[in-house]
Parts: structure tokens; sequence; C-alpha cells
């Protein structure tokens, strides 16, 4: 495995947000603009109350309560009304971001190698693409737009409160250094538990993944309650996690306020006795605690952008440790072939998925042109490691595997799995309908080159009797469809890609008689002028193979047709009369 890349502070993750930020500046522009300008009419209705208090009711101006009153509200209305535009702005802005971000991240899964899939659970790369996008990009919205805005106000604040009267705006200014140090020290504090949070409930998403794809087999082993105790752990932990989170903030949120309140106070005692010494008007005093308010609410505003801030940054080091994974498929590196005959060569190839467990010793094996070459043996003897080496999902340690002649490690992933059909052992399908898992098959394909697939993986009849068709949902993984049928709907995706090589990997093991022969039949046709590659479980089905080759605990143990092997390997011949004698396929 690769070294683990040392972890991204947040300092190094604020500063790719920007970056990413960047692409959408223009819509970003308007939306500070848009702040900027909503900020400013705060300060319009502290000089009206000044005014009042100062002038109109003491010279007893009834003439300009009316004016007064107009021009609180006007700012009022256009205060509101930016906000509305902002907010707009903000939603567009959010979801452009969220959008790019997230096609980012579901194109990088897509290009990153099945090892790395090995170590990763299905339920944490969901949490990343479903909780941690969404997370990261309040960052921006909530931490970067409203911290900047919320800093604004308060510099503004902070200057129209000096030119008015600069001893009591240093009174009021006072606890200020210490909330920023409050801030600081809590960002410190509370950053690394933002990230044990997220990564609890990465894990419980994990767990309730697990048991939604598995009910089947949690209601058949009754294994409910087992469940429900993996649940719980996973569940205690997380709620272990944010107490531990949240006693941070309930300490950080209310010392944070008490300072504030303490700069008011000080303001109003100050104020108070200025007054009654004459060197203050009530209406300066009134415009000051008005100010205050407009000082103290960003300030507060900045607790909670803090806090959205430190996970944002949690969830956005969690998905950029994603996009920074060195280990992507490059679909596109190497050669293409004008024309593939199909013959396929192992020389000497060697495998292990771990190191202290080899999978795969000195295999060789050859598939001519328009050949059908079936590969048998016990379980975990790695026939099917042979295919993902074939695909190259994975790549051996040693040893050379060719395509008519040239290694395929010179020929692009694209080019070399468009050459290949592979049928797995379990036919998997999409939620969708039944035309959009054969489009996998041959994206553009029409109606009529569908219902011919369909035909040829004696398919046809069955999606016939569907009312809808092609367009009948299948359900999530095809379970609203028997495994024969899922298995044809398979071939018949097979047959659409029309590829030069076929991979079955054990494509009738799961199913009945029945459905066992349709499928036969169906593969008949589909290695009709292709080299194929079988991974047989039932005997039955291979025996006319041109060769078969017998894998035993990852070496090959004997190779020859099913008449010479029967002759000559004990092993095979042991297989053959438990799968005859047995009345294989009899189930």
């Amino acid at each position: 495995m690769d070294d683990k890349p040392e972890p991204m502070t947040n300092s190094a993750a604020l500063r790719r947000l920007l970056v990413f930020a960047r692409g959408h500046w223009r819509i970003a522009a308007w939306q500070f603009a848009l702040a900027v300008a909503g900020t400013s009419l705060i300060f319009v209705f502290p000089g009206v109350v000044r005014w009042f208090m100062d002038e109109i009711i003491p010279q007893k101006r009834s003439d300009l309560i009316w004016r007064a009153g107009g021009l609180a509200l006007l700012a009022f209305a256009l205060r509101e009304g930016l906000f509305y535009f902002r907010t707009r702005v903000n939603c567009t802005f959010e979801q452009r971001m969220i959008t790019d971000l997230r096609s980012q991240l579901h194109r990088k899964i897509e290009l990153l190698p099945l090892h790395w899939f090995d170590h990763q659970s299905t339920g944490d790369i969901l949490t990343k693409l479903a909780d941690d996008v969404p997370a990261t990009q309040r960052v921006i919205l909530e931490g970067i737009e409203q911290g900047s805005t919320a800093v604004l106000q308060i510099l503004i604040t902070a200057i129209v409160m000096l030119v008015a009267d600069a001893k009591l705006a240093l009174i009021v200014l006072a606890p200020t250094p210490f909330i920023a140090a409050g801030g600081w020290i809590y960002s410190h504090w509370v950053s690394p538990r933002a990230t044990a949070a997220r990564e609890a409930t990465s894990a419980l998403n994990a767990t309730l993944h697990d048991t939604i794809t598995g009910i089947r087999q949690i209601k058949s082993f009754t294994a409910e309650e087992m469940r429900q105790g993996k649940f719980l752990t996973a569940s205690h932990r997380l709620k272990d996690k944010q107490t531990r989170l949240m006693a941070a903030w309930a300490f950080y949120a209310p010392s944070m306020t008490l300072l504030g309140n303490g700069g008011l106070v000080l303001l109003l005692m100050a104020g108070s006795w200025w007054c009654v010494q004459g060197s203050m008007t009530p209406g300066q005093l009134m415009d000051f605690l008005l100010l205050v308010g407009f000082l103290y609410e960003p300030i507060a505003r900045l607790h909670g952008v803090n806090q959205t801030l430190l996970n944002g940054l949690s969830a956005a080091k969690r998905v950029f440790a994603i996009l920074d994974n060195e280990t992507e498929e490059d679909l596109d590196a190497g050669r293409s072939l004008d024309s593939i005959r199909g013959e396929v060569e192992f020389s000497a190839v060697t495998f292990s998925y771990r190191a202290d467990k080899p999978v795969l010793h000195e295999i060789s094996l050859r598939a001519a042109r328009h050949q059908t070459i079936a590969i048998v043996g016990a379980t975990g003897s790695g026939k099917s490691t042979l295919f993902q080496l074939l695909t190259r999902f994975y790549d051996p340690q040693s040893g050379a595997i060719t395509l008519d002649g040239v290694p395929i490690q010179n020929l692009s992933k694209r080019f070399l799995r468009q050459s290949l059909a592979y049928v797995t052992q379990e036919a998997f399908l999409f939620a969708g309908t039944v035309r959009d898992n054969l489009l996998i098959g041959k994206p553009g394909a029409t109606d009529d080159e569908l219902w011919a697939a369909l035909r040829d993986a004696c398919a046809e009849d069955f999606v016939q009797r569907i009312p809808e068709g092609l367009d009948a949902e299948v359900g999530e993984r095809g379970v609203l469809l028997s495994g024969g049928e899922r298995q044809r709907l398979a071939l018949a995706r097979a047959f659409l890609k029309d590829a030069p090589i076929l991979l079955l990997d054990e494509a009738t093991s799961a199913v009945d008689v029945k459905s066992e022969q349709l499928i036969q039949a169906a593969l008949a046709k589909l290695r009709a002028n292709r080299t194929s590659l079988i991974i047989a479980h039932r005997l039955s089905t291979i025996v006319e193979a041109d060769l078969i080759y017998v894998l035993h605990l990852g070496r090959i143990l004997a190779r020859g047709t099913h008449e010479e092997l029967l002759q000559t390997s004990s092993y095979y011949r042991e297989m053959a009369a438990l799968a005859f004698d047995g009345g294989e396929g009899s189930s």
C-alpha cells in the first residue's frame, strides 16, 4: 500500500477552498457587494434615533417626524430587499460550488483503482459525497461570506464609534482582543474534536448501509439483535464524539457573550456618568447603545461562523484526501490496436492481494483466436483473479499478460476493457430500468438493437411480459427480477457490447436448471466467433471447451480437453465424478 500522506492542516484546506471558489469569482463578487451595501444601511437607524432624541423631541419638531420615520423605514426596506437578492445569489453560488465539487469527487472515485476500494467502506464514501461536500461549501458561504460581512460590519461600526466619541469607543472595544483570543484558542481546541465527530458519522453511516444492503441475510440468519448491537456501538461512539464537541461549544459561546455584555455594561455606566456630568446628551448615549448592538451582533455571529469553519474544514480535509490521491487510473495512457485477433496469453504470472498471502503462482495459459478456454478449480483457487488481472483491475507482481502479443500494460485501459465483455458471477444491475442497464453495454443503442440483444440472450420473453417493457424498473441491484432474469440481462449487455473477447465468471452457478438451459443457449450464440474464457462451477457447461485448465491453490495442476483430463488428472476426475454422479444442477 502507498504511504499515507501527511494530514492536511486547517489553513491548507482553507487555501484549497479559496482557490476552488476563485472559479466562481463573478458571482462571489456580486454576493460580497450586496453584503457590503446591506451592511452599510444598518447605520441609518442609529442616526435617526439620535435625530429624534437630540432634535425632534427636545425642539418639538413634529414636522420632522414623518421625514425621519420615512428615512428609517426606507433604509430597512432597502436592506431587506438587498437581503432577498443576496439570498438568491448565495443559493446559486452554493449550488454551483456543491455541484462542481461533488462532480469532481465522483469523477475521482470512478477513476481510483480497485485496491483503493478494498480498504474503504461504502458508507464512508457515501458520507463524503452526501454530507462532507455540502459541509465543505458552508466554509465558503457561511464561513467566508458571513465572516467577511461580520468583520466588515465590526470595522465600520468601530470607525463610526471612534469618530463619534473616542473615549466611549475604546471602552466598548476593550473586550474585543479577549474575544479574538478566545476564538483562536477555541479553533485549535475543537478542530480534532470536529474531525473525530466526522469520522464517527461515517462509521455510523457505513454500519447503516451494511444493514440495508444485507437485510435479507440479516433476516434469514435472524441476526437482527447482533446488527442492532453493532449499530448501537457506532451510534454511542458518535454520541460521545458529538457530546465532546458540543461541550466545547457550550463553554465557548457563553464565555464570549459574557465578554461582549461586559463591554455593554461598561458603556452604559460610563455614558450615564458623562450624561449626568453634562458632557454627553442622551441622544448620543442612545446612538452608542444601538451601535454597540451592531458591533456585538456580528461578533456573536462570528462565534457560529467559527464553529461552521471548523466543521467544514474537517469535512474539506476528508474530501481533499480523496481528490489528492495519486493512484488515479489514467484510462487513456497507452496504445490502441487497429484490430484485435483475440489471442490472450498469461506467462509465468504471479500475484497477491497482500504480500503475505499469494493467490497465483507462475500461471501460464493461452487462448488462441476464437478458442473457448475453460478454467475450473475449487473455491479460492484463483480463477476469478485471472479475470481481475486481464481487465487490469490489478497488475501482477511478476510475469506478463499479452493481447495479440502486446503486453496489456502497454495498452490503454479504455481500449483493453472495451475489447472485453465481462459477465460476472453476480449479475449486478443498477437501480433503474431495463433500458438503463442495457445501455451500459452500448450507449446510444436503438430500441431495435436492445430487443435484438434481449432476443439473443433469451430474455426477450420475460421483458415483454412486464407491462412497462424496456422501461420497467429492476429495483436496487435488480431485486425485482429473479436470478436467471438478472443473468440474462447481463448477457444481453454483453451481446450489445459485441466485444471480441468474452469473459464468463460462473455465469450459471446461481440459477435453476431451466434458467441455465436458456443461459447456455444464449452463451452458445455469444461465444460464436469470439475468444472466450470461462470460469466454470458446473463442469457440464464446459465439456465442449477447446481446452480446460485446472487450478489448485493458485497453480495450474493440469490442462487438456475434457476427455484428456479424465484420463490424465485424478483431481479433475474426482471433480467430474462429484459433478456428474452427484447430480450436478439438480437443485
